[in-house]
């Protein structure tokens, strides 16, 4: 016997019954946070990010993901959600480069950080670089490219941050936000996640595209920048600026699938 198709009130009700269960995980979720906060103390000050966390949750989201709802918008969803929970673990600021695409940059700190968390626009990465050193906790988001100066030069001393994420982390086709940066940090040991080695680079010419992640150069009669190399294959001892999880490239997986094919 045929099933007769359901009305569009019982379609409704199904949909209310699901945004009441989600709503009801929330306040779980938040419940949990809460029990976190007590046993971390990390209430009032500290850092409450978690780079590595953030990056596995994002795989696991991508790896299940499928129907027909964006997969941008369930990025973005989770995103507030992770964010929004950290503010209330630890409250920070997000500190962001006004000095290049300003726009771009501020659309990509709403994305990646929801609307709770307060941003403050800097003159540039320099500054940046210094509000994020004077904070308790709070983040940096600099734009990568051509830099007016070596801002690097000021992370990885005593009191000073490091590298920690780099965004976006899932590339794929439309994405929105998808203007290229770095988020720096003050050192959060072994919350940190060590894919892919942060250094300074001073070489006779610009280096070869593929060995390097370029993320910021100040060419000058050489070149100077900070690129980024697979930890595994960076020399021991070598001066660390910092480290991130390795962004995921959905448009080269992509590509590479149907090359093989």
């Amino acid at each position: 016997m045929t099933e007769a198709p359901k009305s569009l009130d019982d379609l409704r009700a199904e949909i209310d019954r699901i945004d009441a269960d989600m709503h009801r995980l929330l306040i779980e979720r938040g419940a949990i946070i809460d029990a976190l906060v007590r046993v971390k103390k990390t209430g009032e000050t500290g850092s409450a990010f978690r780079p590595g966390r953030e990056a596995d949750m994002m795989r696991r989201l991508l790896a299940r993901h499928g129907g027909r709802l964006p997969f941008s918008a369930v990025e973005h969803i989770w995103r507030t959600i992770i964010s929004g929970f950290t503010h209330v673990q630890a409250p920070y600021a997000v500190h962001v480069d006004g000095s290049g695409d300003r726009a771009s940059l501020q659309d990509l700190a709403r994305f990646q950080m929801g609307f709770d968390v307060p941003l403050f626009m800097q003159e540039g990465p320099d500054a940046v670089v210094a509000a994020v050193s004077a904070s308790q906790g709070d983040l940096g988001l600099i734009g990568l490219g051509t830099s007016r100066g070596p801002w690097w030069q000021g992370l990885g001393g005593p009191g000073q941050p490091v590298v920690m994420a780099r965004l976006p982390f899932l590339i794929y086709p439309g994405r929105p936000a998808a203007v290229p940066a770095v988020v720096i940090a003050k050192p959060l040991g072994n919350a940190a996640v060590d894919e892919m080695a942060v250094v300074a680079a001073d070489f006779a010419s610009a280096p070869q595209p593929g060995i390097f992640d370029v993320l910021a150069d100040a060419t000058t009669d050489r070149w100077r920048g900070l690129i980024a190399v697979a930890s595994a294959n960076l020399p021991d001892g070598a001066p660390r600026l910092g480290s991130y999880a390795k962004p995921i490239d959905l448009i080269e997986i992509n590509d590479q699938a149907a090359v093989a094919e």
